[in-house]
């Protein structure tokens, strides 16, 4: 089949020879309103409330926030609606009584008896629409003239939040009339029994392969094992990783039961360097009260981190945890009573590849950098993981102008794949990505990373079926999570040395 293929491995022992994409989020979760059936992507707070809506308990408003409030930049937001949830609706006449027209809410749910639609007669002629949502006028046409008018210029200036259809066969504007709300709209009773067909678990896929890598969650729901497995698939697919976390009220052994426990096993997941794993929940400002905190999950935090960091590095490899994690919207951590969240325990998670949230010097800081492979070697850290995909994410970009290129006897395909491939690859070992290896002396032995398209890889037999192969091998940065210090105490006499 035509196209470009990547295939990622792992290799034993050493090989000689402002805004990054990989740092973004991937968030499922209900909202007050907007679109169901795909993604968007939002910058801002401000962008989060015009296409979703305010702030609900246990919707995705206080995640988005305090997504953006510790670092984040671009946020994919997939909202999660029961397969029973109606949209609503308004239809409306001219002055004989029959339907032209009918409004539709842009998606499903309740919010639609939010929203209200007045037609009030035009300045000079026609009409004028006027819509309110949550009372608030937010839009205020011109005079319309002809039905097809009224039609384009809503299916223009608001989709977001209403499409309009023309009844068939109409030719003449609405009446005009008193402001009416939207009927008939519903959330419905969503799933969420972990099943192939719980409402969060069916909105992941919606968030496809070509939005690119990035951290993939379901904040506040994802708490057992079905969801954990759900979210290391979608990873592997669509060459992210998963950030989970445990129920409100776990403590750290129960923390560490529920991912020893989970079934199928998380560690036995040969995908388990997918993920990674936080503990315990966060507190932060209510977004509803002033003066006051609520208690969310920590995935929101931890994808503002990275996202910081990603940024800060050009790339994912490195981690958001210590230092640059220093909460600024997060207050404290929201650990059962019982828990001490202190270095032993922060230690006991960590072996247990479980990534702990600690107050440092006053402040809130993340952890722990582990991923939750028990493949100590290749996979210890998430940063390897999310490293890999971004490599990955730019070859498959990058080598896409090259499909359907001729191959030629004197190499010059082979030459440009490998150009763009070191073009990739170079400025991630400048910025500290891949560990480059010298010898005794400090000679470079090699950059960190090694490229090879040329005939010993590409036979005349498989050039001839159309496959070009392109070998790349990167050493991913380790991260130094542990720092020892030897300190010896010398008598008065001794020397120091």
């Amino acid at each position: 089949m035509p196209g470009v293929v990547v295939n990622t491995a792992v290799r034993s022992g050493p090989q000689t020879d402002g805004e990054t994409v990989s740092g973004q989020a991937f968030m499922v979760g209900t909202t007050v309103r907007g679109k169901s059936s795909e993604p968007t992507l939002i910058r801002n707070l401000t962008e989060y409330s015009k296409y979703y809506g305010g702030y609900v308990s246990g919707n995705l408003y206080a995640h988005a926030q305090t997504y953006f409030e510790e670092g984040g930049s671009r946020l994919h937001i997939q909202r999660a609606v029961a397969d029973d949830a109606v949209a609503g609706s308004l239809a409306v006449a001219n002055s004989a009584g029959s339907t032209v027209a009918t409004f539709t809410a842009a998606d499903v749910g309740a919010w639609a008896a939010n929203l209200d639609i007045q037609v009030v007669a035009g300045d000079v002629s026609g009409v004028r629409i006027k819509v309110f949502l949550d009372d608030v006028l937010v839009l205020y046409t011109q005079d319309i003239t002809t039905i097809d008018s009224l039609i384009s210029t809503f299916n223009v200036g608001v989709p977001h939040l209403l499409t309009v259809a023309k009844e068939t066969g109409a030719s003449t504007l609405p009446a005009a009339g008193a402001q009416t709300a939207l009927a008939s709209g519903a959330d419905g009773t969503l799933v969420t029994d972990g099943s192939a067909t719980d409402n969060y678990i069916e909105a992941l896929p919606k968030m496809g392969k070509d939005l690119g890598p990035g951290a993939v969650m379901i904040p506040g729901i994802a708490t057992a094992a079905a969801y954990w497995h759900a979210l290391i698939d979608h990873a592997k697919t669509h060459d992210r990783i998963a950030l989970c976390a445990f129920t409100s009220a776990a403590t750290d052994s129960g923390a560490k039961t529920a991912l020893n426990g989970a079934s199928p096993a998380i560690y036995t997941d040969a995908d388990a360097h997918y993920s990674a794993f936080y503990y315990p929940w966060v507190k932060i400002p209510d977004p509803a009260a002033a003066g006051l905190t609520i208690t969310v999950s920590p995935e929101a935090y931890v994808a503002g981190a990275r996202s910081k960091a990603a940024n800060q590095a050009h790339g994912p490899w490195r981690v958001g945890a210590g230092v640059i994690s220093q909460a600024a919207y997060v207050t404290a951590l929201a650990q059962p009573s019982t828990v001490l969240m202190d270095k032993s325990t922060s230690d006991a998670l960590d072996s247990a590849r479980i990534n702990a949230l600690r107050v440092i010097n006053g402040r809130v800081r993340i952890y722990g950098a582990r991923s939750a492979s028990n493949d100590e070697n290749n996979w210890r850290f998430i940063t390897h993981r999310d490293t890999v995909n971004h490599v990955v994410y730019e070859c498959e970009k990058r080598m896409e102008r090259h499909v359907f290129k001729t191959v030629d006897g004197r190499g010059s395909l082979f030459k440009e794949i490998e150009l763009d491939l070191v073009g990739i690859l170079e400025p991630i070992r400048q910025n500290g990505g891949v560990y480059e290896a010298y010898d005794s002396g400090g000679t470079q032995v090699d950059k960190g990373y090694s490229v090879i398209v040329n005939n010993s890889n590409n036979p005349t037999g498989t050039l001839a079926t159309g496959q070009v192969t392109a070998d790349v091998a990167v050493r991913v940065s380790a991260v130094g999570d542990k720092i020892s210090i030897n300190i010896t105490k010398s008598n008065m006499t001794a020397g120091v040395l």
